[in-house]
């Protein structure tokens, strides 16, 4: 396990660790590139501080199970009907985490949301999952850089890219890619009235990621964390996540929920930040 970057007389440090003490799970939810990955590994490690036992729910990892020839990657974009078979299943592995773990175990979830990456958990649904993810033992975790630290937290994303110490730092999301998906959550901005201004359509705006999260999360427990400050780097944002249990879909589980979802009507065409 990496070492503790936040500093422990800091308002993050005591605000992280108060909700690692009192949350049942905690969704760390984002756009890439607004230091999710490193947030969740320090809430691990203060959840091993406190003895607390964990479990992980990754997009990344998550997926694998449903990737498959009849599902790839077109042009480094992955099937929608995967990112919804993806989503529809971890709200039915959340409710089984719930029923099935000890009270003191923690259950942490990185959630992109944006480009519908588990989006089914910011959604209300009938079902068993729902009461959970709307309670108050749930929270939704938002990073909000300024705009310094995310040009730093940009450029040292670069750098791990061209100089990964860490495998999966080799398979982060580019520079080019992280753009396009800025310019994604402004064209939502903009299709959800907010007006935000033209020169914000290429740069990082923490008040326009902030609006279209929040009014995406506006029917559960969301804790906004503004960050302003780079913390100490570790070796690797990823080190000691590769060791702790993930909730993961069998080959067979997730094979059957294709095949269920591919033999319903398709759903009426929705953006992801649309309710």
């Amino acid at each position: 396990m990496s070492a503790l970057a936040l500093p422990r007389h800091s308002t993050l440090y005591v605000q992280c660790k108060a909700l690692v003490q009192a949350a049942d799970c905690i969704l760390v939810v984002g756009l890439p590139g607004v230091g999710k990955s490193l947030l969740l590994q320090q809430l691990s490690i203060l959840a091993a501080e406190q003895r607390r036992p964990l479990q992980l729910l990754q997009w990344d990892i998550a997926r694998q199970p449903f990737e498959s020839p009849h599902y790839p990657l077109v042009d480094g974009a992955t099937d929608p009907r995967l990112i919804q078979a993806v989503g529809t299943w971890a709200r039915g592995a959340i409710a089984g985490w719930r029923a099935a773990a000890p009270r003191a175990q923690l259950l942490l979830v990185e959630a992109p949301l944006i480009g519908g990456r588990f989006i089914e958990l910011a959604r209300p649904a009938a079902d068993r999952a729902e009461a959970f993810l709307r309670g108050q033992s749930c929270h939704f975790l938002l990073p909000l850089p300024s705009v310094e630290l995310r040009a730093h937290i940009l450029a040292q994303r670069a750098a791990s890219i061209a100089a990964p110490r860490h495998p999966n730092e080799a398979h982060d999301a580019p520079p080019e890619l992280l753009h396009a998906l800025w310019q994604e959550l402004y064209t939502a901005a903009r299709q959800l009235g907010m007006q935000p201004p033209a020169l914000s359509a290429t740069r990082y705006d923490p008040a326009i990621y902030d609006a279209v999260y929040s009014h995406v999360l506006r029917q559960r427990q969301l804790l906004r964390l503004p960050l302003d400050e780079a913390l100490p780097r570790p070796l690797s944002v990823y080190a000691g996540l590769e060791a702790l249990p993930q909730l993961q879909a069998s080959r067979t589980e997730a094979a059957a929920m294709l095949e269920q979802l591919a033999q319903q009507p398709a759903p009426a065409a929705r953006q992801w930040f649309e309710p």
